[in-house]
């Protein structure tokens, strides 16, 4: 079970598992597809984020000299 927001009626639902039509993996987020039972559309809800596999080195430190 899910608990949505429906964007059109701004009412709070509880949502049975087999209403999730898709769920996509994006490079940012996770995109799930679900089928709203209070206007009866299909919804787009965005959860997480996916992180990068490899993080990039930090930049390396210059010295500063004294003129």
């Amino acid at each position: 079970m899910l608990l949505i927001t429906c964007p059109v009626t701004r009412t709070d639902e509880l949502v049975a598992d087999r209403r999730i039509r898709s769920v996509v993996n994006h490079l940012t987020h996770i995109a799930m597809h679900v089928e709203c039972p209070a206007c009866g559309g299909a919804h787009v809800y965005r959860t997480g984020a996916k992180l990068d596999p490899v993080p990039a080195p930090a930049p390396q430190a210059k010295e500063l000299v004294a003129a």
